[in-house]
C-alpha cells in the first residue's frame, strides 16, 4: 500500500514544510552566524589584533570585494545544482569560523577567513531567493521572500544571544563564540545537503552551461540594473552614515545602537511577511513606490530632525527612522520578484541577480567617499539630502516598471 504524506498545516502556513522548511531554518542559521562575525569583529580586530581606525577603515576593501565579485562567484556555480551551491556557502563559513576560533590571533589569517566567510555570504543570498522561490510553487513570491526574510530576523537574534551567552554571560572568549558559529553552520550544511535538486536545476550526464549562460546581461534587464544601482547608493548611505549622525553628534554607544538593531530584528518578524504579502497582493511597483516616499521622507528627517528638534524629541525621530529603514531594507525582495516576473527563463534569475549584487556593491565601495567629503564640508543634512535626492530618482525609475 502506498505511504500516505502527512501534510501539517501550520508548518505549511509559516514555511516549515519540507524542503522549504529545511531551507529556512538554513536561513536563519546563516543570519545567525553573520550577525556574531558583525558583532565581535569590532571588539575582536581592536582588542586582540590590535589594529587602529586607519587600518580598520581599509579592511573594508577586501571585505567587501567578494560583493563585487558576486557575478563571477554566481557564474563560477553556475552548473551545480542550487542545493549543492548552498551547501558551499555553509562549508566556506564552517571552515572559517573552525580555523579563526583555533588560529584568529594571526592577522594574516583573520583576512583569509573574513574574505571566505565574505564569499560565501556574498554567493548565498542571490542563491538562497531563488531557491526558495523554486522550493515553494503555488506560493506568492513575495509571501515566500517575507517569509525569509522573518526567519533571517529570527536568525539576527539567535545570533545576539550566542554572542551574549557566550562572551557575556559564561565568559567562554572569542574561540569559543567562533566555535559556536561553525557548530551553527554545521547544522545548516548538514541542512541543505538533504535539498534535491528542483526545476531549473541541471540533471547528470546534462552539458555544463555555456559562458552566455553564466553571465547573463540582457536589454529588457536594464531597470533592473538601475534599480539595483540606486539601491546600492541609498544602503550604503544609510549604513555608514546613519549611525554615525547617532554616534558623533548625539553620543550614542554600541549597545544603544544595537538595542535599536534588535528592535527591527523583532518587528521584522511580523512585518516581512506582511511586505510579501503586499507585493503579492498590489505588485512590485505600488509598494516600491510608497518605499521611496518613505525613503525621502525619512531622509529629509534625518536631515532636519538635529538642528529642529530638542535633543530628546531628535533622538526619539532618529531612532525610530533607524528601526524603520532598518525594516524597508527588506523591500529590496520586491527587486527580485520583479526580476522572477520578467525573467525570459529560470536560468537567467541567479546571474542576474549576482550581476546586480555586483553593481550594488560597485556604487556602494564608492558613495562612502564622496558622501563623507560632503560631511566634512557641509555638515551632515547634506548627505541625508544627496540620499533624498537618490529616493527621488529611484521613484522615477519605480513608475517605468511594468505593472504585474
Amino acid at each position: 500500500m502506498r505511504s500516505i504524506e502527512r501534510r501539517n498545516p501550520l508548518a505549511e502556513r509559516i514555511g516549515l514544510s519540507g524542503n522549504l522548511g529545511r531551507m529556512m531554518i538554513g536561513v536563519a542559521l546563516m543570519a545567525a552566524a553573520g550577525n556574531v562575525f558583525s558583532s565581535v569583529m569590532p571588539d575582536f580586530l581592536f582588542n586582540v589584533l590590535r589594529v587602529g581606525g586607519e587600518t580598520r577603515g581599509a579592511l573594508e576593501v577586501p571585505r567587501e570585494l567578494p560583493g563585487f565579485l558576486q557575478v563571477v562567484l554566481v557564474g563560477l556555480v553556475a552548473g551545480m545544482a542550487r542545493g549543492r551551491a548552498l551547501s558551499l556557502c555553509f562549508l566556506a563559513g564552517v571552515v572559517s569560523f573552525l580555523v579563526l576560533a583555533v588560529a584568529g590571533s594571526s592577522f594574516a589569517v583573520f583576512m583569509a577567513c573574513m574574505i571566505l566567510w565574505s564569499a560565501g555570504m556574498h554567493l548565498y543570498v542571490p542563491l538562497r531567493d531563488a531557491l526558495a522561490m523554486d522550493l515553494g510553487p503555488g506560493r506568492g513570491r513575495g509571501w515566500i521572500l517575507g517569509t525569509v526574510g522573518a526567519y533571517r530576523s529570527a536568525g539576527l537574534m539567535l545570533g545576539t544571544g550566542i554572542v551574549w551567552v557566550v562572551l557575556g554571560r559564561i565568559h567562554g572568549g572569542f574561540g569559543a563564540v567562533y566555535g559556536s558559529a561553525a557548530v551553527v553552520l554545521a547544522l545548516g550544511l548538514a541542512l541543505t545537503m538533504a535539498i534535491p535538486r528542483v526545476r531549473g536545476d541541471r540533471t547528470d550526464g546534462e552539458p555544463g552551461p555555456t559562458m552566455k549562460e553564466r553571465f547573463v546581461l540582457r536589454r529588457e534587464y536594464r531597470l533592473y540594473y538601475i534599480l539595483a544601482i540606486l539601491f546600492g547608493a541609498r544602503k550604503q548611505i544609510f549604513l555608514t552614515f546613519a549611525p554615525w549622525l547617532l554616534v558623533s553628534l548625539f553620543d550614542q554607544k554600541a549597545p544603544d545602537l544595537a538595542l535599536a538593531m534588535g528592535a527591527a530584528a523583532l518587528l521584522g518578524l511580523f512585518s516581512k511577511p506582511l511586505f510579501g504579502d503586499l507585493i503579492d497582493r498590489y505588485g512590485e511597483k505600488s509598494v516600491l513606490t510608497v518605499e521611496s516616499i518613505l525613503v525621502f521622507a525619512m531622509c529629509i528627517g534625518y536631515a532636519a530632525a538635529p538642528s529642529v528638534l530638542a535633543r530628546g524629541a531628535a533622538l526619539a525621530v532618529l531612532y525610530s527612522l533607524y528601526v524603520l529603514d532598518e525594516l524597508l531594507f527588506s523591500l529590496s525582495m520586491a527587486r527580485t520578484t520583479y526580476l522572477s516576473r520578467i525573467a525570459r527563463c529560470s536560468g537567467d534569475i541567479v546571474p542576474t541577480l549576482g550581476l546586480g549584487g555586483t553593481l550594488d556593491h560597485a556604487v556602494s565601495m564608492l558613495v562612502p567617499a564622496g558622501a563623507g567629503l560632503l560631511w566634512a564640508f557641509l555638515g551632515p543634512w547634506s548627505v541625508f539630502c544627496l540620499a533624498a535626492a537618490v529616493a527621488a530618482v529611484n521613484l522615477v525609475f519605480v513608475r517605468k516598471m511594468e505593472s504585474a
